[in-house]
């Protein structure tokens, strides 16, 4: 926390300041960006808040605070350069994607996340496991750091935070976690606007996506695992943008019995794969062994051959997941 107070207070009127998530980004990632970006900005600081992907804003997220001021990565100037560069939500460089070329770009590094520290690869970082959202980890420290909690920025925490607990049912809500919403709330988030826009506000195309993801679900290990799949194909045939992606593996993760959820995605680049747990089991302990990562109850993997199918990337991972349904 000193480290963070004490590299903020050493900038000066002149210094730009750099935030930025992880490829793909999710709702913790967007709202931690966005809140961190509102506070640095409101404290008069030059900040430049940065999507890892190319492309633009995600449209789930688009009707967030300052969501209109994300830029690219990838349409930066190549030797542009940063005082500091604050990356949040994001454990391992490779999920950095393009932005990880920004790291020998600044003068100093910073990393806030709620994730196990798996390795460092910024000069300074803040690591709380125990947080159930890096946008709550955030919250908690804003006052540390002598910045603001105003509306905007408790609406993007609080988005982060609602996010990342699937709306206050998965098993990282706990007391900290909704003393924290509470307390955002209090600052002057609206709950019922911010689920609505999050989990109400969707094109038809996307609900046709949500049907096809429903429509291959398969039970797997004796009714302990839930798997579906979608690929790129899938996305523009139906019109989809990729931003409405992030939440489909909650679709089947609610199935009885199915204590594991994985949703393979298959893309030209290869596979990428979603796994969730009910919190009996780790998944990111499997996840790992092949080059992921995540928490104990939703890790994510890039399978590392871009040649293996789904198929052969669904057997491999079965075979390491628990058999026999819940009771």
């Amino acid at each position: 926390m000193k480290a963070l107070r004490d590299l903020l207070a050493s900038l000066g009127p002149a210094s730009t300041i750099a935030v930025c998530g992880h490829t793909r980004p999710d709702g913790d990632a967007m709202g931690s960006v966005l809140g961190l970006s509102l506070a640095l900005r409101d404290a008069g600081l030059d900040v430049l808040p940065l999507l890892a992907d190319a492309s633009p804003t995600p449209p789930a997220y688009s009707w967030m605070p300052c969501a209109d001021a994300l830029i690219p990565v990838s349409s930066l100037d190549a030797e542009r350069r940063f005082d500091l560069l604050i990356i949040v939500d994001t454990p391992v460089i490779e999920r950095l994607g393009q932005a990880g070329q920004l790291l020998a770009r600044c003068d100093r590094t910073f990393l806030i996340d709620h994730h196990p520290a798996r390795g460092s690869y910024t000069d300074q970082s803040l690591c709380d496991p125990g947080a159930a959202a890096t946008g709550l980890l955030l919250w908690e420290i804003l006052p540390e750091l002598k910045l603001q909690r105003t509306p905007a920025v408790a609406t993007c925490c609080y988005t982060a935070l609602l996010s990342d607990t699937g709306s206050f049912r998965f098993s990282n809500t706990d007391a900290r976690a909704l003393e924290g919403a509470s307390s955002m709330v209090a600052a002057g988030a609206d709950p019922a606007l911010i689920a609505t826009a999050l989990f109400a506000n969707k094109p038809l195309a996307a609900l046709r996506l949500d049907e096809l993801v429903l429509s291959r679900a398969q039970l797997e290990n004796a009714g302990a695992v839930v798997v579906s799949h979608y690929d790129q194909g899938d996305l523009s045939r139906l019109g989809v943008d990729v931003g409405w992606t992030e939440d489909l593996i909650d679709l089947i993760r609610v199935v009885e019995g199915a204590g594991i959820a994985l949703l393979f995605v298959g893309t030209d680049a290869g596979a990428r794969v979603s796994l969730r747990s009910s919190g009996s089991f780790d998944v990111s302990e499997v996840a790992m062994r092949f080059g992921g990562g995540g928490h104990h109850a939703a890790a994510g993997i890039t399978w590392p051959d871009k040649e293996a199918s789904i198929p052969e990337i669904r057997d491999r991972l079965l075979a390491l997941l628990p058999q026999g349904a819940q009771k």
